[in-house]
């Protein structure tokens, strides 16, 4: 197989038409699959929602189910639990909180899901991991996840930490919350809660507890497990398999923590939308491959 590269002179002309990534220059199909017909596969994307994204079935299934709880917990939050209260300040508070998480939570979901996670050309591939699913080699692999349905690399490590931190920390307001709405329904006698009976009161908020304590266990074992791997400077990949950089030079915990969420420490790290340092595009090179 003879790989070819070619390099455009500017990243952008505005003669030229915004394309889609093209999945070849990546690996071609021929490796991916077994099969050896010419690569000549592009991305059939959305071009209107994103420029990134991979079509497994699971992994679609996987996301609507987590689109699905977290509607769940909205109706839960904003039909059953604050129709039955006073307009307060407090009340407002509370429900700003929850929502704006919520927000950093799905908006970095979408990002983690919707974003090149790092594909690189094969040929530039060291210790990186060629993914079945994704049909494409990633830089800095860390794992792929089935929830957002995308490689978790270079790219979009920060998108998914921060999904699995924000989604930990309202999971465990929305235990809080849940807690004093119930005590003060059942001390009131259910006469400050009279908006819907006691049994869809209790239905409802206790599955929505449940799936808040899930939540929050998974994700918190989830952040943690990153930050580790952050703090040994491994991929989630060589984590799990035992591996470790005792043999090669390794960045420090603060190194590692800027190459994932960026170069200027402050508040940009907890925002979904801004880049992470050294985020690769496909834009500036293309890579066709001839059998």
């Amino acid at each position: 197989m003879l790989l070819k590269k070619s390099f455009s002179a500017n990243k952008k002309s505005k003669s030229s038409p915004k394309i889609c990534p093209i999945v070849q220059d990546v690996v071609p199909r021929s490796i991916a699959d077994g099969s050896d017909k010419k690569c000549s596969y592009t991305c059939s994307c959305c071009p209107t929602i994103s420029n990134w994204c991979v079509k497994d079935a699971f992994g679609i299934i996987c996301c609507f189910v987590t689109w699905s709880l977290f509607l769940y917990g909205q109706f839960v939050v904003v039909i059953i639990i604050y129709m039955s209260k006073t307009y307060s300040l407090l009340n407002f508070i509370n429900l700003f909180s929850m929502h704006f998480l919520a927000f950093l939570a799905l908006s970095s979901y979408c990002r983690a899901m919707f974003s090149n996670p790092g594909a690189i050309p094969l040929n530039n591939a060291t210790s990186e991991k060629l993914h079945k699913v994704c049909k494409r080699c990633i830089k800095r692999m860390d794992h792929h996840c089935i929830f957002v349905n995308n490689c978790v690399g270079q790219n979009n490590q920060k998108y998914f930490i921060l999904f699995t931190f924000y989604t930990c920390v309202v999971s465990i307001y929305a235990l809080i919350f849940l807690y004093f709405h119930l005590t003060t329904c059942i001390t009131s006698n259910w006469t400050a809660c009279p908006a819907w009976s006691p049994p869809v009161t209790l239905f409802f908020t206790i599955i929505l507890a449940l799936e808040a304590f899930c939540f929050s266990i998974f994700t918190a074992i989830m952040t943690g497990i990153q930050f580790v791997c952050i703090y040994t400077d491994t991929t989630g990949v060589e984590f799990f398999r035992g591996r470790s950089k005792s043999n090669l030079k390794r960045n420090s915990f603060l190194s590692s923590l800027k190459i994932v969420f960026g170069a200027q420490i402050g508040l940009t790290w907890l925002n979904p939308y801004s880049k992470p340092t050294g985020f690769l595009t496909q834009n500036d090179e293309q890579i066709s491959f001839d059998t």
